[in-house]
């Protein structure tokens, strides 16, 4: 069985070669490849999605390098600007140039009065269905309407929930919208940054509900278990990390793990020796 970490960032340790984006604090955690590498190999890890850190904006530079440095190890997820001219431009480049194989789609950077349901997202979608891309989104329960409405229009769209959606335990409300967008048979959810969703310390038992819910409405063959790294390497460590889901999901059969762990991460993405 193979693990493939689903959701994860790297950015430079090089600030000079590849520069931060502005107002990025001083002294970020080592986040770089190679770290990973090291704490991968450690935990028996196998790969891992890449998605776009907001530490370089939307200069993909370091993640297209890491991207060629180790093409058997990492899938990126590039990152939508949508207050470009032309949002998917950079995007198509990313994918021809570089490989990238899906978007983050992060509402907090829409322009001022617009919602993700509108043109934007249209135009993000639509490209997205075109080229084959993942859309991931990077959303509070507030937006769960708006993803509703986007994966209505467009059913053919691989779409991806992170981190849980943001709901967080006891939320019975948000969680039953949550499970709602079960719906659209190409929606997929990661479950994963366990420590800010999570109101308890590791290994974060109280997320255990909210899990078998999401197992219960998705189906274990379209959730996917991520660290969220570097963030999780102070909250609790790598390896610990990779740990949680014997903790939360302990009843689950061997086959389930092996989707959740991996399988269904390499199956969307066509990666990883899938």
């Amino acid at each position: 069985m193979k693990q493939i970490d689903a959701h994860l960032h790297v950015w430079s340790g090089d600030p000079a070669g590849y520069p931060y984006l502005p107002g990025t604090p001083d002294g970020i955690a080592r986040g770089d490849a190679e770290f990973l590498l090291e704490l991968q190999a450690d935990a028996g890890v196998d790969g891992a999605l890449i998605v776009q850190p907001i530490h370089h904006g939307f200069d993909h530079s370091y993640v297209n390098d890491v991207l060629e440095k180790y093409p058997d190890k990492f899938v990126g997820m590039a990152l939508a600007d949508p207050a470009a001219d032309d949002p998917t431009a950079a995007l198509q480049v990313l994918k021809d140039q570089h490989g990238y194989q899906g978007v983050r789609i992060n509402p907090g950077l829409w322009p001022a009065g617009q919602s993700m349901d509108g043109p934007i997202g249209d135009q993000l979608m639509s490209f997205c269905a075109e080229t084959g891309l993942v859309a991931g989104f990077l959303i509070e329960p507030s937006h769960f309407g708006q993803v509703n409405a986007l994966c209505s229009r467009y059913p053919e769209t691989r779409t991806i929930i992170d981190h849980f959606g943001s709901v967080k335990p006891g939320q019975t409300q948000e969680l039953k919208e949550l499970l709602a967008l079960a719906r659209h048979p190409k929606m997929h959810v990661k479950v994963s940054r366990f420590p800010v969703s999570s109101e308890s310390e590791w290994p974060y038992t109280d997320m255990s509900d909210t899990i078998h819910g999401l197992i219960d409405a998705f189906g274990v063959e379209r959730l996917m278990f991520a660290t969220d790294f570097p963030h999780v390497v102070a909250q609790c460590g790598y390896a610990r990390g990779w740990q949680i889901a014997d903790h939360v999901t302990p009843s689950l059969t061997d086959e389930q793990r092996v989707w959740l762990m991996g399988g269904t991460v390499m199956k969307l993405f066509n990666a990883w020796g899938n």
